[in-house]
C-alpha cells in the first residue's frame, strides 16, 4: 500500500509502529474499510 501511495506522489505520516497497528488491527476485524480508511485520510499527505 505505502509503495503505491509514494508512487502517487503521497506519503504516510505516522510512525512504522501506528502502521503496524493498525494494519494489525483490520486485520483481527478490531477496524473495519471504514475505520481504516479513515486512519488513511487523517494521516497520507501529498508530497
Amino acid at each position: 500500500m505505502e509503495v503505491t501511495l509514494v508512487l502517487n506522489g503521497f506519503e504516510v505520516v505516522a510512525s512504522v509502529s501506528e502502521q503496524e497497528q493498525v494494519i494489525l488491527a483490520l486485520a483481527s476485524g478490531e477496524i473495519d474499510r471504514a475505520g481504516f480508511t479513515e486512519w488513511l485520510v487523517d494521516h497520507v499527505v501529498g508530497t
